[in-house]
């Protein structure tokens, strides 16, 4: 149990490190790259396209201002198109100059259909893109209304400020049905990631025989200004990491980005677009991810899918800014059955 939940919390922050590092080594690229700001080479997304009779996903991967990947893919196995497109912005618009279909030739007339769909589709998503300005609790959001006759005429483009590439979070028709919704974003260290996608199995059960003392002894602590409502069935681990009996794990790191290139003003949009990233041992679920709170402290709480035990946990990132670009997150991975029998607790562990 307690090899589940490193394996869950170090799958996300290893993502978080990585796309740390990475985005020290760019220099101004926001400002470099305008036609593709908030984007950096290695962002991808998944979405869940609810416009094909079957299950679908597509997904658009940056390489760099002139080459996206590309994929659709249908759970029934039958059709699996992966492309590399090249092309250059103009006045606004993707063109398409060029692309090498990688995942070889195929006469079905389904893969045929879902090339042209994905050579339609990268140039629209591209100029639907909106960056959104308007203010809210933590997220800028935005939305604005197409017509689009692949999806049935009128339709709801909504926006979310993190996510890459079109800033897209979800297309929703006039009836208020999902056509498009983002499943996954990640950070790509190689091709595989990204082109070897696969839908998550269903998870088993987890359950644990752990029953929590809610009159246990309090311990509490203090760590970075940060009081921590533990009580002794907590075992700390490290200077800042505790278990309690293997069901539930929780760290304090604090992070400053004052040496990050290109987030001047984005900073909190930085933050939440890579703790939401999935890596090759899990997957974070945003289709199912609340953003709550303030842009002082704030919570992302949603599941997370463990690929190689098929199992989901709880996963709850809370972020605590103390000023300029400095941070403190404290992630907390919790037995999604024991996290559902006592929300209240595990939700006021921090203050």
């Amino acid at each position: 149990m307690k090899r589940k939940l490193i394996i869950v919390l170090c799958g996300l922050f290893l993502c978080f490190n990585f796309a740390f590092t990475e985005q020290q080594n760019i220099q101004g690229q926001d400002d470099i790259e305008q036609a593709w700001s908030g984007t950096n080479s290695g962002d991808y997304v998944i979405y869940r396209d609810y416009s094909w009779k079957s299950k679908t996903w597509i997904g658009f991967l940056y390489y760099d201002k002139n080459t996206v990947g590309s994929f659709l893919y249908t759970d029934d196995g039958k059709t699996f198109v992966k492309i590399l497109f090249s092309g250059e912005v103009l006045d606004g618009e993707f063109v398409i100059t060029g692309q090498n279909n990688i995942s070889g030739r195929n006469n079905s007339p389904n893969y045929i259909y879902a090339v042209n769909y994905l050579m339609q589709m990268l140039p629209k998503f591209y100029q639907w893109r909106e960056k959104p300005k308007s203010d809210s609790l933590v997220v800028k959001k935005s939305s604005k209304n197409i017509f689009e006759g692949q999806y049935g005429g009128e339709c709801l483009i909504n926006f979310s400020s993190y996510i890459p590439l079109f800033y897209i979070n979800s297309i929703i028709d006039k009836d208020q049905k999902n056509i498009l919704k983002l499943e996954e974003m990640g950070l790509a260290k190689d091709d595989k990631d990204f082109f070897e996608f696969s839908p998550i199995k269903t998870p088993k059960k987890e359950k644990t025989s752990f029953v929590l003392n809610k009159n246990a002894k309090k311990t509490p602590k203090l760590i970075n200004n940060i009081k921590l409502n533990i009580d002794e069935q907590w075992r700390q681990d490290t200077e800042n990491s505790f278990f309690l009996n293997g069901s539930a794990f929780f760290a304090v790191l604090p992070i400053d980005l004052s040496n990050v290139s290109g987030i001047k003003n984005n900073d909190i949009n930085f933050i939440i677009k890579y703790l939401c990233v999935s890596s090759k041992d899990v997957k974070v679920l945003l289709d199912k991810t609340d953003i709550i709170g303030s842009k002082e402290r704030f919570k992302i709480i949603g599941p997370a899918y463990n690929r190689a035990d098929n199992i989901m946990k709880t996963s709850i990132r809370l972020v605590i800014k103390h000023g300029d670009f400095k941070y403190t997150i404290i992630p907390l991975s919790v037995n999604t059955d024991l996290y559902e029998k006592n929300k209240e607790y595990f939700n006021n562990l921090f203050e």
